[in-house]
């Protein structure tokens, strides 16, 4: 850090002239006496890299290079870092200067602070101005008296807890004092949890320590909260009993004193994190609010017009939404953050599920009047994937084993068949090649055979081997579990659904475009371009991948099936560029393969790479490879 903050006064100096103080100060808009510091650390950092600063009484300063080769090496090491990183560390050291520092503080105090000059502090403030911006916070200005930061107290704080507290972003600064007070703060709550048997996750243990750790560090500051004490909700007694033993202890070991607000605040930031219940059962002292349940409700009657999967009976999952909307509820109204570093995961192995959490979240964007965070969607979307799953495991089906070896061999191998896919298998039928040609087909869903079938059949063929090694067992698990992927995607996905090079233009154009060669090609109702235009009004799902997928406000065709549109060139879609349309129409008749059409479809929608693949070569073969990643 040192090296990067001296950058300036290095390349003002000279090696065959000398250059006093002043003139040094003068170009770095700095005092003299922080120029001759400034010479002093740039002295030291330079030993062991052959060079050096000499001073002469009344010549002033210049670079002296005893050895070229080493100096030239740590100017390139010292050069490749200094740019942006640099800068933003800079700016860091700026930014904590600004946030700890009560009232104004003037441009030269601040050169003087991270040793730049004004034009350097000056490009240092906008990348400030940029970070504060993100947590609706501003630098004021005011003449004669500097700059401070504007903005509402649990802003900063917050801010300053992911910055200073997560990621220690003073890289040349000593936090294991800070470290230590951390570990002492844990260890009072760890107590108080089992005391007042609250639970909190890992997660939220870490972010409530953290959030109060930086309350006290503020109030000693004098800083402090104010709380609207008019729509202020009712907590609960363990966590009114817990923050109030723990303000004692706070305000005993640090000498400082809470207001009302700040430990009323503690009580909500608690109430916000905790988990309803234990981490192994049920909490039987919790009772469903009617508002929170409507709320629970309403998503899964959405995800139910949606997707057409029937959530709403599904006592489990309706309690579970409950549970989780109690703590979501107070961190909403209160501003309260919460951390899910699971997201990238959970997009990529549970797409549909998150697709659906995004989707339903649009009944609690509309009764909180606000936008709710990825993290949170997050965390919903792990209720959707219990959901799913739970539906994946009540799904049996019929096959049909065909063996060309005896009557022998064939009882041996539906006896393996049951005792390995006995989960995922209701009817096992059994026969050879000659019995193939009259089995009626209508009977199962696949065909698992260890001799080659020559003939045409309405069911998928998969060949496995006769004695079901390691590999087999999991082909035949995956497929009857996840179904056949190729079959199913070219069953919606079919070749003629395909369409390339479709004119730029407007949504509602594109749209039209799309509808006619459906109304042509399917079974679709008359309206079925005014159905996808209405559904287009509610909140979409902003996959931000170049991607849209529009569908009509209810079910508008006998079958189901999804074109796709690859346009010439991006369009503006919902305030979004967009290249690739997917307009998928879920039909009357009864699919089990729907659920697994959703989860493919999402999961290509989610995969930035997939969807630029098959923007760059718009070939039916592609697109159908990029579904199956």
């Amino acid at each position: 850090m040192a090296a990067a903050r001296l950058q300036e006064l290095l390349a003002l100096l000279q090696q065959e002239e000398y250059r006093t103080a002043q003139q040094l100060a003068r170009h770095l808009d700095v005092s003299e006496k922080t120029v001759r510091i400034r010479l002093r650390e740039l002295h030291a950092e330079l030993a062991g890299h052959g060079a050096g600063i000499v001073s002469k009484a009344r010549y002033g300063y210049r670079l002296e290079v005893t050895d070229p080769v080493a100096f030239e090496v740590w100017q390139k090491e010292e050069g490749k870092g200094e740019s942006l990183e640099n800068a933003r560390e800079r700016s860091d050291y700026l930014l904590a200067c600004l946030l700890f520092r009560p009232g104004y503080v003037k441009l030269d105090e601040l050169c003087d602070f991270i040793y730049v000059s004004r034009p350097t502090l000056t490009s240092c403030l906008k990348m400030v101005e940029a970070t504060l911006k993100r947590y609706h916070l501003a630098i004021e200005r005011r003449p004669n008296y500097g700059i401070r930061v504007q903005g509402e107290e649990f802003d900063i704080r917050r801010l300053i807890i992911d910055y200073f507290i997560r990621r220690n972003c003073l890289t040349d600064f000593d936090y294991s004092h800070q470290d230590r007070e951390l570990l002492g703060l844990a260890e009072h709550v760890k107590v108080l949890m089992a005391r007042y048997d609250v639970h909190l996750s890992e997660i939220s243990f870490e972010n409530f320590v953290n959030y109060a750790y930086i309350s006290w560090k503020r109030i000693r500051k004098g800083f402090y909260l104010k709380l609207d004490r008019e729509n202020l909700m009712e907590i609960g007694v363990k966590e009114q009993s817990f923050i109030r033993e723990l303000v004692h202890i706070l305000e005993e070991e640090n000498e400082i004193r809470y207001t009302g607000d700040e430990e009323h605040y503690l009580q909500l930031y608690l109430a916000g994190k905790r988990v309803i219940g234990s981490m192994v059962e049920n909490d039987s002292n919790f009772v469903i609010n009617e508002r929170t349940d409507r709320l629970a409700l309403e998503m899964l009657k959405m995800a139910e017009r949606e997707y057409h999967l029937h959530f709403c009976n599904d006592f489990e999952i309706r309690m579970t939404l409950n549970q989780h909307l109690v703590p979501f509820d107070v961190r909403m109204r209160y501003g309260i953050p919460v951390k899910n570093p699971m997201v990238p995961e959970i997009k990529e192995k549970y797409s549909m599920a998150y697709q659906m959490a995004h989707v339903t979240s649009s009944v609690l964007r509309q009764y909180y009047k606000k936008e709710i965070p990825e993290e949170e969607i997050g965390y919903f979307a792990l209720i959707f994937a219990l959901a799913l799953e739970k539906g994946k495991t009540g799904c049996r089906h019929d096959i049909l084993v065909v063996c060309g070896t005896g009557k022998g061999t064939s009882r041996l191998l539906k006896y393996k068949y049951e005792q390995e896919f006995s989960d995922y298998l209701k009817n096992i039928y059994v026969c050879d090649l000659l019995g193939l040609e009259s089995f009626d087909m209508s009977k199962v869903d696949y065909i698992f055979t260890t001799v080659p079938i020559t003939r045409e059949v309405t069911v998928p063929i998969i060949e496995v081997g006769m004695f079901l090694g390691t590999d087999d067992i999991q082909k035949i698990t995956d497929i009857l579990r996840y179904g056949n992927s190729d079959g199913m995607i070219r069953r919606y996905y079919g070749e003629k659904r395909f369409i390339r090079d479709v004119p730029a233009g407007t949504k509602e154009e594109i749209l039209e475009y799309l509808c006619r060669i459906v109304r042509q090609q399917e079974q679709v109702d008359e309206n079925f371009y005014e159905l996808v235009l209405e559904r287009e009004a509610y909140a979409q799902m902003d996959y931000g991948n170049y991607i849209a997928i529009p569908h009509p406000n209810r079910i508008a065709s006998e079958e189901s099936f999804a074109y796709v549109a690859v346009l010439e060139k991006p369009v503006v879609w919902n305030d979004l560029p967009v290249q690739v349309v997917l307009l998928v129409s879920i039909g009357r008749k009864e699919d089990r393969d729907m659920q697994r059409f959703y989860e493919t479809t999402a999961r290509f929608a989610l995969n930035k790479e997939a969807v630029a693949a098959v923007i760059r070569n718009p070939e039916y073969q592609v697109f159908i490879e990029m579904l199956q990643r």
